[in-house]
């Protein structure tokens, strides 16, 4: 991968990170308990955000098994039951807890990012929705799958 592609890359997920937590850090407290339909389940903006902090931790972990030749997630994943979990194991973390959870994660995948070889970026594995991706294409699924999520707390958020 050139450096301009990678650049780009960076700055996609620097962008698309920074409009989510400029939003969040304007909510008011009351707004974090707010019903969000999300995919196929209802959580709080709360939950959302616990469930971006637990994605993007995980993918993160992809990235770093790609790099290494590994394949880590079995074919029989259930990703549904893997998000409630996370969600479930993760009640106790505020909203000021979650802010600087997304803001470590995304630290920490700008230093995956950064060690990555040209030839690593099209290293390939089974995503948790059991895509074969490469890393490149990781990195993309975390920029959109932030956006998706804000998109969906900003419709519930307008209502």
């Amino acid at each position: 991968m050139s450096d301009a592609k990678k650049d780009e890359i960076w700055e996609k997920l620097t962008q698309t990170r920074a409009t989510l937590l400029d939003y969040l850090q304007g909510l008011e407290a009351e707004q974090w308990a707010t019903a969000v339909q999300s995919e196929d389940a209802q959580w709080t903006v709360a939950d959302i955000v616990r469930h971006l902090v637990s994605a993007e931790k995980g993918m993160i972990g992809l990235i770093e098994q790609f790099q290494q030749g590994n394949d880590p997630v079995p074919a029989d994943f259930d990703l549904a039951r893997y998000n409630q979990r996370s969600v479930q194991k993760s009640q106790e973390l505020t909203p000021a807890d979650l802010l600087a959870a997304l803001e470590s994660n995304h630290t920490r995948l700008l230093q995956v990012i950064d060690g990555l070889s040209a030839e690593d970026w099209q290293k390939k594995g089974r995503h948790g929705s059991m895509r074969i991706l490469t890393i490149e294409e990781v990195c993309h699924v975390i920029a959109g799958h932030d956006m998706t999520h804000l998109a969906d707390m900003e419709k519930a958020l307008s209502n």
